[in-house]
């Protein structure tokens, strides 16, 4: 049935028409180019060897199992990179806040450098005022105490 359907001057037709394209004849093909056409377990029609269809269907197998660890792997690396642009922005906000709170403290320092240096200063000129009413009280004890003999000397005499 088959070489008579292949044979018939329908199917020569059909194969010369346009749009199909005629195959150069098995005999016209290199020798390793042959196609073997066999059938399999279930009566299906295989142009490879058994053999080499399991190992094509493994490879396929594998090729699937790979491109799903693939998949996988893809999965996992966008998932820590998202978590670590997290961890990223959480350091940066953290170092940010570090560099600020280090600039705080470098003007606290000098703040109280300068408070100290202030407070010297108003130390020292507090120290002068004592030191100049010391002296004025000193005069002013000392006019007293003339001023007191001066009266005593005009109440006796």
């Amino acid at each position: 049935f088959f070489n008579k359907a292949l044979n018939s001057s329908r199917f020569q037709a059909d194969l010369a028409s346009p749009p199909y394209f005629a195959c150069p004849p098995l005999e016209a093909m290199e020798p390793q180019a042959k196609m073997q056409i066999s059938f399999d377990d279930m009566n299906r029609i295989r142009i490879l060897e058994a053999d080499i269809f399991k190992q094509t269907e493994n490879l396929a197998q594998e090729s699937t199992g790979f491109v799903k660890k693939i998949e996988d792997f893809n999965g996992k690396v966008t998932s820590l990179l998202t978590v670590l642009r997290a961890q990223s922005l959480k350091i940066e906000s953290a170092k940010l806040l570090a560099i600020g709170q280090k600039n705080r403290n470098k003007n606290e320092v000098e703040n109280r450098r300068r408070m100290a240096t202030e407070l010297k200063l108003q130390i020292s000129l507090k120290k002068q005022e004592l030191e100049r009413i010391r002296q004025q009280c000193q005069s002013l004890r000392k006019t007293d105490m003339e001023q007191k003999q001066i009266i005593e000397k005009f109440k006796s005499s």
